[in-house]
């Protein structure tokens, strides 16, 4: 009877957890109603996480892509991007899913100056489904986000990219390494600099524990590719580790020449 009474009594338990949590996420969907990332309308209870007319208009990356970094290109008969042609990168090659553009650049920048970090999940839900056929050919052993220096990440309250990275591991079961890879030296934003500034800026900034055990192939992730310099300084570091097996994902990038 006594235990029949106890099972009663963590059922009874259970019901009133779900339904306090139920009133608790109805409260917070009132006071913070959920907000397409990026048209910032208010999205109603059953919709999917982007307005219908944002998902319309948003800017997959479509073929003709760079061989190398993925980057869109103009034409058909051109294999790589004016950056990789001339470049000798560290990794095997990379993929983006859209393109950094007007709206989509203001969505990213909310995330990260606004502390939006709610739209990580539909940024990691749209990598996993765009970026499925490109993991399952590369299939990495382990992801690998870029980390944020420790003062930045202070200053900002977050690491997007790690917080991504655990996301999209999530969702695709390839587990995630946050803590073997450390940005040892804060470093300026990439963005104000030529190609020279952004090496010389990134140089020794990166670092693996003594302790890190990484398995191949390794997927490089972050939020906005480039000239491609942050990727190869951790390049660097892997191949002096005896790693070459790198590819990379991140959620948008240019236009590529």
């Amino acid at each position: 009877m006594k235990e029949i009474r106890k099972q009663f009594l963590s059922e009874g338990r259970k019901r009133l957890l779900k339904g306090a949590a139920r009133c608790g996420n109805a409260l917070l969907d009132l006071l913070y109603p959920r907000r397409c990332p990026i048209c910032e309308q208010i999205l109603t209870g059953k919709q999917e996480r982007v307005c219908p007319d944002c998902r319309r208009k948003l800017p997959y990356i479509r073929e003709p892509l760079c061989k190398k970094c993925g980057k869109p290109l103009e034409r058909q008969e051109q294999e790589l991007c004016r950056d990789c042609g001339k470049t000798g990168h560290g990794f095997v090659c990379g993929r983006s899913i859209f393109l950094y553009e007007k709206s989509f650049r203001r969505s990213v920048s909310r995330m990260k100056f606004q502390n939006h970090r709610e739209y990580l999940d539909f940024y990691a839900e749209e990598m996993a489904k765009a970026g499925e056929k490109y993991l399952e050919r590369w299939r990495p052993a382990v992801i690998l986000p870029v980390p944020m220096n420790a003062r930045k990440r202070r200053e900002r309250g977050f690491d997007q990219s790690r917080l991504l990275a655990l996301k999209l591991a999530h969702l695709t079961g390839i587990p995630a390494d946050t803590k073997s890879l450390m940005r040892i030296r804060y470093t300026l934003p990439q963005k104000d600099l030529d190609m020279r500034q952004r090496k010389e800026n990134l140089k020794n900034a990166f670092a693996l524990r003594e302790a890190a055990c990484l398995s191949e192939p390794v997927l490089l992730l972050d939020d906005i590719y480039t000239t491609g310099a942050t990727i190869d300084e951790i390049c660097k570091i892997l191949h002096k580790n005896g790693i070459r097996q790198i590819y990379f994902l991140t959620l948008c990038t240019g236009k590529g020449k």
